[in-house]
């Protein structure tokens, strides 16, 4: 849907409705252990607590930390049989945390936190990607995957390792040399520098290239732009907000062609935040835009569709995750009014 006549109210009440809808096919999926979809499919259920909280959905909400508490608590950390997935291993964790905190289930965020902070780079803030097979941590760091233990930090009350986040966030973006075309967003913890075509491993999906018409990590602007936010609020220096801006202008100054990828959806989260904290239409604006693209991309029933779509776990991913989105626009568009 679109605009009419400039009035937003429409597309706000669609927004809401979208969330709604979101939630309630998400309860659907829900078993009566609590897990919701088929654990067996992987960790992909980790935004649950977040998304259901945000939602009101208090009881659906604790009763899935119940079976996590359960099935994947082992000796303050999550693993065990059922957590088959090795990537994003920290990731997958902060926003789990993020969501139990909210909760107060405490052995679910506080109770992880000394292994979580394990997987933070000392020397340049970052956290590594992937558990490997051996037990080990990969080399590679990235944007998304050191934001999101950001705000987990950040949730935990654990401000100086967030501003560390901070601090790798701003070495990565001074390391460019070629923006506003070719964002690196990967980070060698071995070589504490950024990963290109010239060094061994690399990967096309280490490279964002804002014009190109292809899927690739469009998220890396607007959950860095979230997170210094989000630390901006707790911490307000100047530098985090400049920076802030830098990366969502990223975002927002890339193709057209991001809309047709829903790695896209990240870019309303560092606008939320921008938005909220400066009242600036231009970030207003692109909220708009966002609420339009996720209220035109959902499926009647209410789910939304992956880029990566091999079982129903990636999309119960993908729904929980705009489901968290839709709420953090919807309230930053609440949080000033139009006569700001």
């Amino acid at each position: 849907m679109t605009l009419t006549g400039g009035d937003p109210g429409p597309l706000i009440a669609a927004a809401r409705q979208a969330s709604r809808k979101a939630t309630d096919w998400i309860l659907a999926q829900q078993r009566e252990s609590g897990v919701i979809g088929d654990p067996s499919h992987g960790f992909k259920y980790y935004r649950g607590p977040w998304s259901l909280a945000l939602m009101g959905e208090l009881e659906p909400a604790l009763a899935l930390c119940g079976w996590i508490r359960e099935n994947l608590l082992r000796d303050g950390r999550l693993d065990g049989e059922a957590r088959i997935l090795r990537d994003g291993w920290a990731y997958r964790d902060s926003v789990l945390m993020v969501g139990a905190q909210m909760l107060q289930q405490y052995d679910l965020s506080l109770g992880i936190l000394r292994g979580f902070r394990g997987w933070q780079d000392p020397t340049s803030g970052g956290f590594a990607n992937d558990l490997a097979e051996d037990g080990s941590m990969s080399d590679e760091m990235d944007i998304p995957y050191a934001a999101g233990p950001g705000f987990a930090l950040l949730a935990t009350g654990r401000i100086d390792e967030a501003r560390r986040v901070a601090r790798f966030l701003s070495s990565i973006y001074e390391a460019q040399e070629h923006l506003p075309d070719r964002f690196y967003c990967f980070w060698s913890r071995r070589h504490q520098s950024i990963i290109e075509e010239k060094d061994p491993g690399f990967q096309e999906r280490m490279v964002v290239e804002s014009r190109a018409d292809r899927m690739q990590r469009w998220t890396i602007g607007g959950i860095a732009a979230g997170f210094l936010g989000r630390l901006y609020l707790a911490d307000p220096r100047a530098e985090y907000l400049d920076l802030a801006r830098r990366y969502q202008d990223f975002s927002m100054g890339s193709a057209e062609a991001q809309f047709k990828y829903p790695s896209v959806c990240k870019s309303s989260w560092g606008a939320a935040l921008l938005y909220q904290i400066t009242g600036e239409p231009g970030y207003r604006d692109w909220l708009y835009r966002m609420a339009e693209w996720y209220v035109d991309g959902q499926e009647e029933d209410g789910w939304w569709h992956p880029w990566v779509e091999n079982t129903s776990a990636d999309v119960i991913e993908i729904t929980l995750e705009f489901i968290m989105h839709l709420q953090v626009l919807l309230g930053a568009l609440a949080s000033r009014s139009e006569d700001d």
